[in-house]
């Protein structure tokens, strides 16, 4: 969602200008899908939500994903300052200086917050934080990109799971399975939205439709064979819909490759990983409620969105 160029900026007109704009910044709606991630992983490894653990890690990755938002708007103001003059920064609404610092805090806080809940948090969340300055930074618009925004999501995925308090437990089959299915969806999203200001080219789409359906395929993969509870049949009928609905809105785009069916396509795209980590939540755990926790991270997404742009 972008603001059209003759309407009003919302930062500029309400009275919440100053929070809106920084919440603008870093593209809060989005956080809900990384926190989505961190409860599917600590799931995963048969964590126990309710210790304090879980709460620190979900702070961790809330620090590494804003604080990516933000270094990612600050060596993008160039680009941006010709096909999005809107965004906080080339408009002028926030300093590249005021939002190095706010970057800089909420990196340095993710890490404090991970080091607090274990060294196995600790280490992961640094391999995080690395991966999401060299991602901004270096690779965003080389062909490495879209692989360095996947790694980012597996290694989120795995800051969950360092619930279980060793980094052992990340070297099994079932966290290395999803974490790697995610990770190839983030990549071809990240593929597809390569070219999302401007109109895309159609084999780009292609391609990165391919690789978003061979992500979706390792999930499927990993709740067919899981064999907790009797819900597998529920839990591949809502992987079904889930997989069905993305495609629609991908052949949408690939139709008309204009900026607003590639964008509605990435949000969508976006928003579907809180439902994919809500069923695969149900496929391990062979239960409803845990991934209804999941599934109600839609619900401030969504509300958010109407003022907060995701892309």
């Amino acid at each position: 969602m972008t603001i059209p160029r003759n309407s009003p900026d919302p930062a500029r007109s309400s009275p919440g200008a100053s929070l809106l704009t920084w919440l603008q910044l870093v593209r809060l709606p989005t956080v809900f899908t990384a926190l989505a991630d961190v409860l599917l992983g600590g799931l995963l490894v048969d964590a126990d939500w309710t210790t304090g653990t879980t709460g620190l890690l979900l702070l961790a990755s809330t620090g590494m994903y804003l604080s990516g938002m933000v270094f990612n708007d600050i060596f993008d103001r160039g680009r941006d300052s010709i096909q999005r003059p809107g965004r906080p920064l080339p408009s002028g609404r926030i300093s590249p200086t005021a939002a190095a610092g706010l970057g800089t805090l909420l990196m340095g806080g993710g890490l404090v917050s991970a080091a607090a809940a274990g060294t196995a948090g600790l280490v992961v969340a640094a391999a995080l934080a690395a991966c999401v300055l060299v991602y901004d930074g270096v690779l965003k618009t080389t062909v490495l990109g879209p692989i360095a925004m996947g790694a980012c999501r597996s290694l989120n995925v795995l800051l969950g799971a360092t619930a279980a308090g060793s980094l052992t437990a990340l070297a099994t089959a079932t966290p290395i399975h999803v974490a790697t299915g995610l990770g190839i969806y983030i990549t071809g999203v990240t593929w597809f939205a390569r070219d999302e200001a401007s109109t895309s080219r159609t084999g780009q789409l292609r391609g990165a439709m391919l690789v978003i359906n061979v992500g979706l395929a390792t999930l499927i993969l990993f709740a067919a064979n899981q064999t907790v509870g009797n819900n597998r049949t529920a839990v591949l009928l809502l992987l079904a819909l889930i997989v069905a609905s993305i495609n629609r809105r991908l052949l949408a785009a690939l139709r008309d490759p204009q900026p607003a069916r590639v964008q509605a396509g990435i949000r969508l795209l976006l928003l579907s990983l809180v439902m994919l980590d809500a069923t695969l939540a149900m496929a391990k755990t062979g239960q409803t409620d845990p991934a209804l926790v999941i599934a109600s991270l839609l619900i401030p997404a969504l509300v958010l969105r109407r003022w907060i742009p995701m892309t």
